[in-house]
C-alpha cells in the first residue's frame, strides 16, 4: 500500500514538472505569458462568472490545475508543422494544376466534337479542385492547433479595455459610485489584478405606472400579482435585469391578447436620490406605432387592444395532386404563381366541427378554411386539432407557439410558416398557416455503432417510412435490422473448466429481425377529435420479431404492443397500455447441449427460469415521464427528469387456470408454454446543475422492484429482471456482474457471470468539466445493488433483508468524453471502493484482506490464491453518449 502511494506521489511530481516547464516557449521576446487573473471585490458581492466574462484576456485553459492544452501546443514543433504544411500545400497546388490541365483537355475535345457535329453548345466539364484555403489538417497540425492552445500573451490595450468595461458593468448593476483599478505584476509571467470597489448600490424604492390604456395597466397589475418575483420594489437598480424584465412583461402582454406588444413599448424613468441610495422608478407604457393607411411612409400611434382571431386559413402549398397545367390555370385566374413565397393554392374547403354531444350544432371555435390544389390529401380533422388560435377566440402568442410546435411534431410538413395579418381599424387578425408537405415515403439505410452495458457492437438496418398512410398522419415504420454485439457470458467457465472468452473482446452475439410500428394521432379506434386538443393522445401499435444466436443458445422473440400516449404538457408525458392486452411477448429458446448441461449441473431454478421458453401477457402498462428542461419558469442552469413505469402481467390468464395444462414444476401453461405472473415498478430521478459554462454536477437515483407471484413462483422473467454493474450503472463492476446482495460469488465455483435480481437500488453522482473544445472529463461515484425477493439456495445472501443498506456497493472513478457534436465517445475507469460480498473486516478498499483470504483458505485450501479474484480491480468501460 505505502509503496503504491510513494509511486503515485512520484508520478504526480513528474507530471507537475513536465506540465510546468517551458510554458512560455513560444512567447515572443519582450512579451509575457498571462499566468493568472485575480479579481478582488470590495463591497457588495458580484457574480464571479459575470465579472470574468467581461475581462478581455483570460489565461490558458486549465484542466485539474494543469495547462494541458498549452503543453500540447508547446510539445509540437511549430517549424516542423509549418514546413510540412508548406510541402502539402505545394502538392495540393500541383494536383490542382494537373486537374485543371485534364479539365481543359476534356473541354477542348468536347468543343471540337461540337464543332464537327455543327452544335452551338457543349457540356462543360468542371472538376472540383483540392481545397488550398482550408485544407484538411494532418495529425500533428490538428493536435497542435485544435486540441492545443497557443499561449495567451499579455496585451495592455485589452487590459485597459477590460477596466473600462468593468466600470460600465458595475454602473449597470446600480453601483454609480464604484471604482475600478488594475495592477500588473511582471515577473517571468504576468499576474493581473482587477480591484473592484462597488460602493453603495441603488435600490428601487417605489414604482409608478404611466399609461393611458386601462387594459394594459390592469394586465400589468395581474402580471405583478400572478408571477413570482414580478415586483421590482426592493430590488437593485440593475440595468440588465430591467431590460430582461421589460422583455418578460412584453411577452406576458402578447400571451394575454395584446398582439404586437414589444419591449420597445415599455420605458423607464428613474429618479435617483443619492442621500438614501433609493430610486423612484416609473414604468411608462406607450402606444404601438404602425404605418398609416393614407401615407405608407409615415407612422401613427394606435392603442394596444385585446385582439381576436377573425379567420383561420391552412394553405397546403403543393401542386402534386393538381390535374392539368397548374401554371396556366393560375394565370387564367389572374393570380400570381406564388403567394407569400409559397405555391399558390386555388381550391377551397370550409371546415366546421360539430360540438360534442350535439350532432347538429357547429362549434364556433372549430372553423377553418383549407386551401389546396386538386386534392386534399390530409384529413382536415388532424390539422385543425393542432391549432390553438381558433376562430372568434382571443389571440395569445403562446397559442401560436403551441400550434407551431404541434404541427412540427405531426411530422407531415417540411416547411411551416404562420403569417398573421391585421385587419385595419379593428382589433381582428387573420391567421394563415403556409404548409409545405414533406416527402410521404422514405427508404433509408442506417449503419451504427452500438454499446450495451459497456460492450461495443456494430449494427445496421433498412428502414421504410410512410408519414401519411391513410391520410390521417398515421406514420408507418417498417425496419429490418441486425448486427453483432458483445454480451457478457452466462458462466465464467465451460464444462471443461476453461475460461470463456470475455464478451468485451469478441462479438459473441448475432441478431436480426423485422419490426413494424404504426403511430396514429388520437385514441384509436375512436376519432381523432374525441378528446380535447390539450391532451394530444397518440396510439402506438407495434410488433417485432428478433432472432438471436449465441454459442450458448438460440433465442427467438415475438412481441406485440398496444399503447396510448398522452402529452399532458410541455414537461409531462404518460403512456397507458390497452387494458387487458398491453403487451404480448413470446420467447422461445433452444439451449446448446453444453449450456444445458451446465444449467442442469448448477440446478439453479432462477437460471432455469431465465433460459427457458416464456410467455408474457401484460394486463396493463403505465409509465409517466417528467422533464423540466423546456419549462419556461424553471430555475436557470438546473433540470430535473423523472420516469416511472408500472407493469402488471398474467392476471387475466390466471382467471382461466382451470382450463389450462400444467407443467411438471406446477406452472400453468398457455399454448404449451408457462406464462409469467408478476407486478413490476421502476423509478428513475435525474438532476443536473450547470456551474457556468465549464462545469456541471449530475445525480441519479433509481429504485425498482418486481414481485413474482402465482404462476411465477421463482423469479421475474429475464427481460423484466434487474441488473447492476456496467458502463451506465455501477462502474466499479463489469456489466451485470454485481450482486445480488451479499452473495459471496468468489467462493462459488459454479457462479454465473451474469447476476439478476428482483429489486434494485442505484445512485450516481458525477462532476463533469471541460478540458477543451472537444475533450471533457468527469469524476464520479456510484452506489447500489440488486436483491432477490425469494431465497436462492445457489446464491445465499442475495435475498433482501433488513440489512440491505449495509449491502450497498460503492465505486468511484474518472472518465474522459470526446464530444464529436453528433455523438459522444466515452471512456470511464471505475474502481470498487466497498464490496458488500466480502467479510465485514475486508469490505472497504482501505481495509486489509485477512478475513477475505481466510474464507478462501477454508474453501479452497492452501492454493486459494489461484481461485480468489482481486475484489478491487479497476474496470474500464467504453460507451456512446453519457451514462445518464
Amino acid at each position: 500500500m505505502f509503496k503504491t502511494l510513494k509511486f503515485t506521489y512520484f508520478l504526480l511530481i513528474i507530471a507537475v514538472a513536465t506540465f510546468s516547464c517551458r510554458q512560455a516557449k513560444y512567447v515572443p521576446e519582450g512579451k509575457y505569458l498571462l499566468k493568472k487573473n485575480i479579481i478582488k471585490v470590495e463591497g457588495n458581492d458580484l457574480n464571479e462568472d459575470d465579472v470574468s466574462n467581461i475581462i478581455r484576456q483570460k489565461p490558458n485553459f486549465k484542466t485539474l490545475g494543469f495547462k494541458t492544452r498549452l503543453w500540447i501546443y508547446n510539445r509540437v514543433d511549430s517549424v516542423n508543422v509549418a514546413e510540412k504544411r508548406f510541402r502539402k500545400n505545394e502538392k495540393l497546388r500541383s494536383k490542382n494544376q494537373h486537374i485543371l490541365k485534364r479539365q481543359n483537355d476534356v473541354n477542348k475535345r468536347r468543343i471540337k466534337k461540337s464543332i464537327e457535329k455543327n452544335r452551338i453548345m457543349y457540356t462543360e466539364k468542371l472538376v472540383k479542385l483540392k481545397d488550398t484555403i482550408n485544407p484538411r489538417m494532418f495529425f500533428r497540425e490538428w493536435f497542435k492547433y485544435k486540441i492545443g492552445e497557443k499561449p495567451v500573451v499579455f496585451d495592455s490595450i485589452l487590459f485597459n479595455k477590460s477596466l473600462e468595461q468593468l466600470a460600465v458593468f458595475i454602473k449597470n448593476r446600480g453601483f454609480f459610485q464604484g471604482k475600478i483599478t488594475g495592477e500588473v505584476n511582471y515577473k517571468r509571467k504576468v499576474n493581473v489584478t482587477y480591484n473592484i470597489k462597488t460602493g453603495p448600490q441603488f435600490i428601487i424604492d417605489s414604482i409608478y405606472i404611466i399609461s393611458e390604456n386601462k387594459n394594459v395597466t390592469s394586465t400589468y397589475l395581474k402580471y405583478v400579482k400572478k408571477v413570482e418575483d414580478a415586483s421590482l420594489i426592493g430590488l437593485p437598480f440593475d440595468k440588465d435585469y430591467l431590460n430582461d424584465y421589460r422583455s418578460k412583461v412584453a411577452k406576458y402582454m402578447r400571451d394575454n391578447t395584446f398582439y404586437g406588444f414589444s419591449s420597445s413599448h415599455i420605458n423607464y424613468i428613474a429618479d435617483t436620490i443619492y442621500s438614501t441610495m433609493k430610486v423612484n422608478l416609473s414604468i411608462r407604457f406607450t402606444d404601438r406605432m404602425v404605418r398609416s393607411d393614407v401615407d405608407r411612409d409615415s407612422l401613427i400611434g394606435i392603442k394596444h387592444k385585446e385582439t381576436i382571431v377573425r379567420n383561420v386559413y391552412f394553405h397546403i402549398s403543393d401542386s402534386t395532386y393538381f390535374e392539368g397545367n397548374f401554371k396556366k390555370t393560375v394565370e387564367d385566374l389572374g393570380l400570381t404563381l406564388l403567394d407569400q413565397q409559397f405555391i399558390r393554392t386555388i381550391d377551397t374547403f370550409l371546415y366546421a366541427n360539430l360540438k360534442k354531444n350535439k350532432s347538429d350544432e357547429i362549434d364556433a371555435y372549430r372553423v377553418a378554411t383549407f386551401l389546396y390544389n386538386g386534392k386534399l390529401d390530409i384529413n382536415p380533422d388532424v390539422i385543425e386539432i393542432q391549432n390553438y388560435l381558433e376562430h372568434t377566440n382571443y389571440y395569445k402568442e403562446y397559442y401560436l407557439e403551441r400550434t407551431y410546435n404541434r404541427l412540427i411534431q405531426l411530422g407531415l410538413f417540411k416547411v411551416i410558416k404562420p403569417i398573421l395579418i391585421e385587419i385595419p381599424n379593428t382589433n381582428l387578425i387573420d391567421v394563415h398557416y403556409y404548409l409545405v408537405p414533406a416527402q410521404k415515403q422514405n427508404v433509408g439505410f442506417e449503419p451504427r455503432a452500438t454499446t450495451s452495458n459497456g460492450f461495443l457492437g456494430v449494427a445496421a438496418s433498412i428502414n421504410y417510412t410512410n408519414i401519411n398512410l391513410f391520410r390521417g398522419a398515421q406514420k408507418l415504420t417498417f425496419a429490418i435490422g441486425g448486427g453483432f454485439e458483445s454480451q457478457p457470458p452466462v458462466f465464467d467457465e465451460n464444462l471443461n473448466g476453461d475460461k470463456i472468452k470475455k464478451a468485451g473482446r469478441s462479438f459473441n452475439t448475432f441478431e436480426i429481425g423485422p419490426s413494424l410500428k404504426l403511430d396514429i394521432p388520437g385514441l384509436f379506434p375512436t376519432k381523432v377529435t374525441t378528446l380535447s386538443k390539450r391532451q394530444r393522445p397518440r396510439t402506438i401499435l407495434s410488433t417485432a420479431y428478433n432472432y438471436q444466436l449465441r454459442d450458448d443458445f438460440r433465442r427467438q422473440i415475438f412481441q406485440m404492443n398496444y399503447l396510448w400516449r398522452f402529452f399532458v404538457s410541455k414537461t409531462q408525458i404518460f403512456q397507458i397500455g390497452l387494458p387487458g392486452i398491453s403487451t404480448i411477448k413470446f420467447v422461445q429458446i433452444e439451449n446448446s447441449p453444453d449450456f444445458q448441461s451446465q444449467l442442469d449441473l448448477v440446478n439453479d431454478l432462477f437460471l432455469k427460469n431465465t433460459y427457458s421458453n416464456q410467455f408474457i401477457w401484460q394486463d396493463w402498462k403505465f409509465s409517466f415521464e417528467y422533464n423540466n428542461k423546456e419549462k419556461d419558469n424553471k430555475k436557470p442552469n438546473t433540470s430535473v427528469y423523472f420516469n416511472s413505469s408500472f407493469d402488471l402481467s398474467g392476471n387475466i390468464l390466471a382467471m382461466f387456470k382451470k382450463q389450462q395444462d400444467t407443467l411438471q414444476n406446477g406452472q400453468r401453461t398457455i399454448f404449451g408454454v408457462g406464462y409469467s405472473q408478476f407486478a413490476r415498478l421502476d423509478n428513475e430521478v435525474i438532476g443536473s446543475n450547470q456551474f457556468g459554462k465549464k462545469t456541471s454536477l449530475h445525480g441519479r437515483l433509481i429504485i425498482g422492484g418486481g414481485l413474482p407471484y402465482g404462476n411465477s413462483s421463482t423469479s421475474m422473467p429475464y427481460d423484466y429482471s434487474f441488473f447492476a454493474g456496467g458502463a451506465n450503472d455501477n462502474r466499479g463492476w463489469r456489466a451485470r456482474s454485481l450482486g445480488p446482495g451479499a452473495y459471496k460469488y468468489y467462493l462459488d465455483t459454479n457462479r454465473t457471470a451474469t447476476q439478476i435480481g428482483d429489486l434494485r437500488i442505484g445512485s450516481t453522482i458525477e462532476f463533469r468539466f471541460n478540458m477543451g473544445p472537444t475533450l471533457k472529463g468527469a469524476v464520479f461515484m456510484d452506489a447500489g445493488n440488486v436483491w432477490t425477493i425469494n431465497e436462492d439456495v445457489n446464491r445465499i445472501g442475495g435475498q433482501i433483508s433488513n440489512n440491505w443498506y449495509k449491502q450497498i456497493a460503492v465505486s468511484g472513478g474518472i472518465g474522459l468524453r470526446l464530444d464529436l457534436d453528433f455523438f459522444i465517445v466515452r471512456l470511464d475507469v471505475g474502481i470498487p471502493i466497498s464490496n458488500p460480498a466480502l467479510p465485514k473486516e475486508s469490505r472497504w478498499i482501505f481495509q486489509n484482506r485477512d478475513e477475505y483470504h481466510k474464507e478462501g483458505l477454508l474453501t479452497f485450501g492452501v492454493n486459494y490464491k489461484d481461485y480468489l479474484p482481486n475484489p478491487f480491480t479497476p474496470v474500464v468501460h467504453f460507451g456512446i453518449g453519457y451514462p445518464f
